[in-house]
């Protein structure tokens, strides 16, 4: 490890692997609730009857794939990691791992049409949690700016310049902030329509589908 990196703090190889892994299992477990039609029943009605829980597996598995995707560019951009950032980054992991068990109760909710209000907000709630670590993670780089990797104008031997840096951690908790947001306006959707409290869900997800112009540029 270079002597820079051991007094920034820890190089981001491992960090990145394991919560890949972690990701992966999580996306992977949706499907689990997914069930077939019994055996000898309609097949197209059996499937038909499964489409509330499709629809909430779909949501799910875009926002899950989209936290990924955001993950992996906040990591591009970080040099090396310190211990409060391992233990956010396990927060966030927590709570992604978490996703499946409230896809599975919403689906099974908008299924028999019975408090699936209750359901829709809890589904919201959980990723809104989510997402709210999710901003926490690059508050704490904007805090600790020495973590992400050299701009353009640091020069070996000269003081680095850790401005640029924080004003994309800056940018990136500034746009990171509709995630959480938005969640709670689904969660009060669902007051209305269960149903639609999941659109509002798959919207957010196609929002952070586009990156950060500061990130993309950095």
């Amino acid at each position: 490890m270079n002597s820079d990196l051991t007094a920034a703090g820890f190089t981001t190889a491992r960090v990145e692997a394991f919560s890949d892994g972690i990701i992966a299992i999580a996306a992977t477990l949706l499907v689990i609730e997914l069930r077939p039609p019994d055996p000898g029943a309609d097949v197209w009605h059996g499937l038909a009857e499964e489409l509330p829980s499709f629809a909430a597996f779909v949501v799910s598995f875009l926002t899950i794939l989209i936290f990924w995707v955001n993950h992996h560019a906040l990591f591009h951009l970080v040099r090396a990691v310190d211990r409060p950032l391992l233990f956010l980054n396990g927060l966030l992991l927590l709570a992604i791992s978490s996703i499946s068990f409230p896809t599975a109760v919403l689906g099974r909710a908008l299924q028999g049409g019975v408090d699936d209000a209750a359901a829709a907000m809890f589904y919201a709630a959980v990723l809104a949690v989510t997402s709210a670590v999710f901003t926490v993670l690059w508050a704490y780089l904007r805090a600790h700016p020495h973590l992400l990797e050299p701009t353009a104008h640091d020069r070996p031997g000269a003081g680095a310049d850790h401005a640029p840096a924080r004003r994309i951690a800056s940018a990136a908790v500034r746009r990171s902030l509709a995630g959480p947001a938005l969640y709670v306006l689904a969660g009060l959707v669902a007051l209305v329509s269960a149903p639609t409290s999941l659109v509002v869900d798959a919207l957010v997800a196609a929002y952070f589908v586009r990156p950060s112009r500061t990130v993309v540029a950095r």
